[in-house]
């Protein structure tokens, strides 16, 4: 079982990595080209809101609704596949015509700190891009069915196909070849190619009449999906608002608060949401057929969430300087703005396995076709952020902001640990397991160690980061270590 599981993993994570590097090298030519000014606001709009309401519309709740019923039904899963597009891609086909009409007041709300002039801006070339909703939608629900069959090279891919058409795009702007709204083309663009390389990776042959003989798109799987992108999307909301609260420090405060919360999303989406993404087809039809094999994967999932977020943390608070250097110190970025991102991820890394290991539990909670109580977790987490920015509990600057984020994330994971119910299981206990608090141990006080003298040899960044890596995997490697299954594979497979 773990070995399957980590070659999906190393299948997923590698097309992810280069995904989400990619999208470090668009973030940075979006730094470079124009620093933090009001056009670096607008671009940051352009391509987070669309990012933004992808992640809503599809993201974890299209996975978490379909996969289940693609693997409870696998005779019919391609009928489900064809019957979920046509439905979900009229339906947000209509949704993008009425964000495209009404995109000023859509920045208007995402934005409020923006002056009439650059909220023009804005709003056109957000505009056009709101057409990629549809099309990541039906790429969404191509990547489930795919999951659901364990394939998972071409769906990782994504991510990297559509930022290397985005990033040829900025270069033409950046060599003075294009406007901003240049990039727009290409935002759509590079949609179209992603989801086109799907359609070939599924081999679809569409017969109309026969995917539509009988409906097995219900109304249990649209409640699901309604509840699952309510829970998914109020979470997503916070760095939505956090950018919004940031609009009113002033110029250049929105591409701030985005470029750090980018720098805390990139960990955990190619070291733990990766997991998640493998573990949870399993999830669902362990849930279902196998409830002794379901246990041990929460269990060992939820161990292996945590241990690896609380490594990633403790790597990057130390080298934080050299992080924000490496991506972001080109071009029109000035030195003390560096430094506020600096200090900003400093504070919004404690949240990291807070942040792993709610993702990961709401993965558990939708393998049980349980999308009721995660919507509840999450709007309480949300509500908790507003009150504490509103009332200035840790002031109001960006530092604040990014506290509130934390104590939300918190407050999140708390509640999923009282509420999650799983038969002959209690989570809580999962975490106090001595072998796992001994490994947990013994590789954080090694990574420090490490990593500290790493920190001060003097290395340029690149070198000091990449001796970090290789250090965090021999870390890994302890944490694993300490778990009996992994011992007992690497004692049959490599003695």
């Amino acid at each position: 079982m773990i070995k399957s599981i980590l070659l999906s993993t190393i299948v997923l994570n590698v097309g992810l990595l280069l995904g989400r590097l990619s999208g470090f090298v668009r973030e940075s030519i979006v730094a470079t080209t124009y620093g933090t000014s009001s056009q670096a606001d607008i671009v940051v709009l352009m391509l987070t809101v669309p990012d933004l309401l992808v992640n809503i519309l599809v993201g974890g709740a299209m996975g978490a609704v379909l996969i289940p019923e693609f693997n409870s039904s696998s005779g019919n899963a391609k009928k489900l596949l064809f019957q979920a597009a046509v439905f979900f891609g009229i339906v947000f086909t209509l949704i993008s015509t009425l964000l495209y009409w009404q995109s000023y007041t859509l920045v208007e709300l995402l934005a409020p700190g923006f002056e009439d002039t650059q909220t023009l801006q804005a709003s056109v070339g957000l505009g056009w891009v709101m057409w990629l909703v549809p099309l990541t939608v039906l790429a969404g629900i191509v990547t489930a069915y795919l999951h659901s069959k364990n394939k998972f090279a071409i769906a990782s891919l994504g991510t990297l196909i559509i930022n290397i058409t985005i990033i040829a795009g900025l270069l033409l702007v950046y060599f003075g070849f294009g406007s901003i709204f240049w990039v727009a083309m290409f935002v759509l663009l590079g949609g179209a190619l992603r989801l086109l390389s799907q359609l070939i990776s599924v081999g679809v042959k569409w017969n109309p009449v026969q995917s539509f003989d009988s409906i097995l798109l219900n109304k249990g799987i649209l409640l699901r999906y309604m509840q699952a992108l309510l829970s998914g999307s109020i979470l997503l909301f916070i760095p939505v608002l956090a950018r919004a609260y940031a609009s009113y420090s002033g110029e250049g405060s929105v591409a701030i608060m985005n470029y750090s919360t980018r720098l805390i999303e990139f960990p955990l989406a190619i070291a733990i949401t990766v997991f998640t993404v493998t573990l949870f087809p399993r999830l669902s039809d362990s849930f279902t057929n196998n409830k002794k094999l379901y246990n041990k994967l929460v269990s060992y999932g939820s161990q292996a969430t945590l241990g690896i977020s609380i490594l990633i943390m403790i790597a990057l608070i130390l080298l934080s300087s050299h992080y924000v250097g490496v991506v972001f110190n080109y071009g029109h970025m000035q030195t003390e703005d560096l430094f506020t991102i600096q200090q900003l991820i400093s504070i919004g890394l404690f949240a990291l396995p807070l942040q792993g290991m709610s993702f990961f539990l709401t993965a558990v909670f939708h393998s049980q076709k349980n999308t009721k109580v995660p919507l509840i977790i999450n709007s309480t987490g949300l509500l908790v952020f507003i009150l504490i920015y509103i009332n200035s509990i840790f002031g109001n600057d960006l530092e604040s902001i990014m506290w509130a984020m934390v104590c939300s994330y918190g407050l999140t994971f708390v509640l999923q640990l009282f509420l999650l119910k799983i038969d002959d299981l209690r989570i809580g206990q999962v975490f106090l397991n001595s072998e796992f608090v001994a490994g947990l141990l013994v590789s954080s006080v090694t990574l420090y160690l490490l990593v500290t003298w790493v920190n001060n040899a003097n290395f340029n960044s690149i070198i000091t980061l990449f001796i970090a890596v290789l250090v965090g995997l021999i870390s890994l490697v302890i944490l694993a270590v300490f778990n009996q299954e992994f011992r007992v594979l690497i004692k049959n497979k490599v003695l």
